[in-house]
């Protein structure tokens, strides 16, 4: 396998409470950011509301489209820019939140064709096209922020339990840390950028936990097998030796990665897939300072809290 850096030897284990501090602070300000925004940017598809898409035969921009819906009393509304690289047209995606359940019976299932009649009034000539239409009620978009919760946790437990039976307890707690430090931070970053949290940006999340969990894995196992061949070895030992083995092999992976995901981001920018892409670059990034600075040093300190049997002994 590709080897970039070769003979390291890191004190990775001097440094964890350098990378503590660090991720403490992060932890922090991103549970400061969501304060004061009053939780996650949810998209409708957890908070409600109504979404289309719009085509238009003519050159459109989003002041217009936004001057046409507040004529309609629509004032509080995302306007997205979607552009299809492959034939350099674009389209636009019109997010409204949920309606009282009046409005929602009478108004809201009409909303399309209201906003596509005042763009072709106020504008002669031009042709508009309904290219999509989504709308999703606030209690159910409720429903889905709880799944979408419970379904985490659920899998956090499952990742505690399999590593706690194929490695050891301790490398378990380490890596559903991890997880839990690599989506918290994540999401911080991304409602910093202004990404409405739907289906897609989950998905990213979700491939985030498998990448950490893939990672931490293989330096854990790795950590294992020298801690059953080194016998007079400490542990700290073990451990810098099996995350120094492992370096060259979590970087080529997060490298290769990372780079397709940079491609989408700078090359497909307002598209759909954009929220994805810029996600899984985050994740990526902080998966990897994870896997080798927070599953490790926690083991160490665990140690000296949980000893393992071949010490009590």
């Amino acid at each position: 396998m590709l080897q970039i850096l070769k003979e390291t030897h890191i004190p990775f284990s001097r440094l964890r409470y350098i990378g503590f501090i660090a991720s403490g602070a992060l932890i922090v300000l991103t549970l400061i950011l969501l304060i004061a925004k009053g939780g996650p940017n949810y998209g409708i598809d957890f908070k409600g509301g109504s979404k289309i898409g719009l085509s238009f035969s003519d050159p459109m921009t989003t002041e217009k489209i936004r001057s046409a819906l507040a004529e309609l009393g629509e004032t509080d509304v995302k306007i997205f820019r979607i552009q299809d690289v492959s034939t350099g047209t674009s389209s636009f995606q019109i997010q409204t939140p949920p309606k009282t359940p009046l409005i929602e019976k009478d108004e809201q299932k009409n909303f399309s064709l209201r906003v596509i009649d005042k763009l072709e009034t106020k504008y002669p000539g031009l042709e508009v096209t309904l290219t999509g239409e989504e709308t999703v009620s606030a209690a159910f978009g409720k429903e889905l922020q709880w799944d979408a919760i419970l379904a985490l946790l659920l899998g956090l437990a499952l990742i505690l339990i399999y590593i706690w039976i194929r490695i050891d307890f301790r490398f378990g707690v380490g890596t559903v840390v991890a997880v839990f430090h690599d989506v918290w931070i994540t999401l911080g970053i991304i409602t910093l950028a202004g990404i409405r949290i739907d289906i897609t940006v989950i998905a990213a999340l979700l491939t985030i936990i498998g990448y950490s969990v893939n990672d931490s894995i293989v330096i854990s196992k790795r950590i294992q097998e020298l801690i059953k061949t080194r016998r007079g070895a400490t542990l700290t030992d073990n451990i810098d030796s099996g995350i120094n083995m492992t370096i060259s092999r979590t970087i080529v992976t997060s490298l290769t990665t990372l780079f397709v995901a940079l491609a989408v981001v700078i090359f497909a920018s307002g598209t759909a897939i954009f929220p994805f892409a810029l996600t899984m670059a985050i994740g990526v990034v902080i998966g990897t300072y994870s896997s080798s600075f927070i599953v490790a040093p926690i083991v160490i300190e665990l140690e000296k809290i949980l000893p393992s049997r071949k010490r009590r002994t």
